[in-house]
């Protein structure tokens, strides 16, 4: 019972742990990036796509959790409105997206469960496949609920740029990173 409890709470802490660093990602794209909006929820450099790959190959199912409740986060102030149904599918879709090719390409033999052996070409399948699923996604629900200024054939293609801009800078920032952190790491033991 124990073991079961702890097994919870560690779910619980990466959910949330993940949608604070997304919501904070968010941010930090709106402050950088905020020039390059194509439309309302549409960017030509999405830097939270970059961490969604990240928390969905890392953490699996909690961080899609996480992403899609760091969705919500962002769009507290509308949640008692007739759109909390328009705003639940696309915090999943954000946060689910990334987690369907994630499985597809483990099914197929593309990705290692472990991310053991990842190299680049197979971190950029996962992310153009990323790219086109979550853009087409996102249109589709944009269509489906009518949204007035809503082009889904002109508006998936700067998401799906933004969101493969995003992810490559996120995770060639990360890749750059590593040297620093692994010295920091060495430093401290």
């Amino acid at each position: 019972m124990i073991r079961w409890r702890a097994s919870l709470l560690e779910w619980a802490l990466m959910v949330l742990i993940s949608a604070f660093l997304f919501v904070e990602f968010f941010k930090l794209n709106d402050f950088l990036f905020a020039s390059l909006e194509h439309a309302q929820g549409i960017n030509w450099v999405f830097l939270p796509a970059g961490f969604r790959v990240l928390l969905v190959l890392v953490l699996g199912v909690p961080g899609a959790l996480g992403i899609a409740t760091g969705t919500l986060w962002l769009n507290m102030d509308r949640l008692d409105s007739p759109w909390l149904l328009f705003l639940m599918a696309t915090g999943l879709a954000s946060g689910f997206g990334p987690w369907c090719v994630k499985y597809a390409m483990e099914k197929r033999g593309w990705l290692n469960p472990e991310l053991r052996n990842i190299n680049s070409t197979c971190l950029l399948q996962f992310v153009l496949l990323y790219a086109a699923v979550n853009a087409v996604s996102h249109q589709i629900i944009f269509w489906g609920f009518s949204l007035t200024d809503s082009r889904p054939w002109v508006d998936v293609w700067p998401m799906f740029i933004g969101d493969l801009v995003g992810a490559l800078v996120v995770l060639y920032a990360f890749k750059m990173s590593l040297p620093w952190l692994r010295s920091l790491v060495q430093s401290r033991s």
